[in-house]
């Protein structure tokens, strides 16, 4: 880097002293440029030796070692030209523009060499863009390796064990090369995540000089590290959905962050989880819902999570069309755990309701969207902790919706795009006097400033 700065530095000072008046510019670029090319001469040395260790790929290395030699030259005959002449005169000039260019190129290859390729052009289009750790929408339907292992792989190792840098013989880029391993053997033993190389690196001292990845480097986030001991632990499947992997309630916390974007290192340190246990969620303990339960709700398409880190009350949401018979037939088996049931644009009808009234502990239902009629909705009254009741988009009129008159913590209640009536309102909100019923539809009140007046040219 040090050439670099001083030969670009040497290229204005020359641009300078061409100025009318600024011709005591020229000592300084003749010093600057002079020190420049000692600066590049000896990185060309030490770039060399470096090459020999063959951690870096052969086609890149070659070609910055090219360049870097042709920009040493170059360098060195503009510097004992300008020596020799008071002005800068056509060949200077095109020897200045030469180093220029090929400053741009080597620092561009110099670049791909230690970050991936790319480095440099990326953020203008110039190469294809790499996967990177993003928020997975449908995690357990996703594929475990190539929607969150691959891009943590990519964001964390990528910039050592690629195919622009080769550190101890290692490749992370490719499943191929992932299983052949590097220079101290295999780093993934399939099933047994304490014993993989890959895994006991990243769990080291941050002191160790065997830390991966490298102390001032960015540190991979505790669920980035929990998510390749999983991966590992259940075979390294490079093919594997999520929701064919077992699961426990650490995982499915886990599988939340990557889900919700706050899986990694930028999102975890500014972002707080929605999952945080707030004050309207129970403070008793529970016990942990069967494993086999949730597997069951999992395999049914659900994303089943913990409201909080250490808790085992779980909210269990449905994509839509993925709720069938043995998805409702699994709701009872957590009954004692689940407190946040969401249920929008799923194609189910009203035996949905019993099956929520079902849960003692239900806080917060989601019912928008789907087939419900309204006829069950009383089913509701024993919920005494159901603070939040969505039915945007359902058939239930005010008839149903009064059957709930009377739940103790109800707060609100949506009722938007429903059989509720507009002369219904005043009725059910007298029925309701601690909750918000909530029509939708709004309408802000136009200001004469929203106004635009448009007069035909004269």
């Amino acid at each position: 880097h040090l050439p670099i700065g001083i030969i670009l530095l040497a290229l204005i000072l020359q641009v300078g002293s061409m100025r009318p008046g600024s011709g005591a510019l020229k000592p300084a670029a003749d010093l600057a440029l002079g020190l420049g090319f000692l600066c590049a001469v000896a990185s060309c040395c030490s770039g060399y030796l470096l090459s020999l260790s063959g951690d870096y790929d052969h086609a890149l290395v070659t070609t910055h070692l090219w360049l870097a030699v042709s920009l040493t030259v170059v360098t060195g005959v503009l510097y004992f030209m300008v020596r020799r002449r008071e002005k800068m005169d056509r060949v200077t000039r095109g020897l200045s523009a030469a180093s220029l260019v090929l400053v741009v190129l080597t620092g561009h290859w110099g670049g791909s060499l230690t970050h991936g390729p790319g480095y440099l052009t990326s953020a203008f289009g110039g190469e294809a863009s790499l996967p990177t750790l993003r928020p997975v929408a449908d995690v357990q339907r996703a594929v475990l390796y190539t929607a969150m292992v691959q891009p943590v792989l990519h964001d964390n190792c990528y910039g050592c064990h690629s195919s622009a840098r080769v550190k101890g013989g290692l490749r992370l880029d490719e499943p191929s090369l992932i299983t052949r391993g590097g220079k101290d053997g295999p780093v993934v033993v399939p099933g047994n995540a304490a014993a993989s190389l890959l895994v006991k690196r990243i769990l080291l001292p941050l002191d160790d000089e065997h830390h991966m990845a490298p102390a001032e480097k960015p540190q991979l986030t505790k669920a980035e590290v929990q998510l390749l001991q999983w991966w590992i632990a259940t075979g390294a499947s490079f093919d594997q959905p999520v929701a064919r992997l077992p699961q426990d309630n650490a995982i499915h916390a886990m599988l939340a962050a990557f889900a919700e974007g706050t899986a990694g290192p930028v999102a975890a340190a500014s972002m707080v989880s929605p999952n945080v246990a707030d004050s309207d969620m129970p403070a008793s303990p529970v016990a942990a819902a069967p494993v086999s339960a949730v597997q069951r709700l999992t395999d049914a398409g659900a994303l089943v999570t913990p409201i909080a880190v250490g808790s085992h009350y779980l909210n269990v949401s449905f994509p839509a069309d993925t709720m069938g018979r043995d998805a409702l037939a699994a709701l009872p088996l957590v009954r004692e755990q689940l407190v946040e049931l969401r249920c929008s644009d799923v194609a189910v009808g009203d035996s949905v309701i019993g099956f929520a009234a079902g849960c003692p502990h239900l806080v917060r239902l989601w019912l928008d969207h789907t087939r419900i009629t309204g006829g069950g909705l009383g089913q509701l009254r024993n919920l005494g902790e159901l603070r939040y009741l969505n039915l945007t988009g359902t058939a239930v009129d005010a008839g149903a919706v009064r059957q709930l008159a009377g739940l103790p913590k109800l707060k609100r209640v949506y009722l938007y795009q429903t059989k509720v009536g507009r002369e219904d309102w005043a009725a059910l909100q007298a029925a309701f006097p601690h909750a918000v019923l909530d029509s939708g539809g709004y309408r802000m009140p136009v200001l004469d400033s929203d106004t635009a007046v448009v007069r035909a040219r004269k």
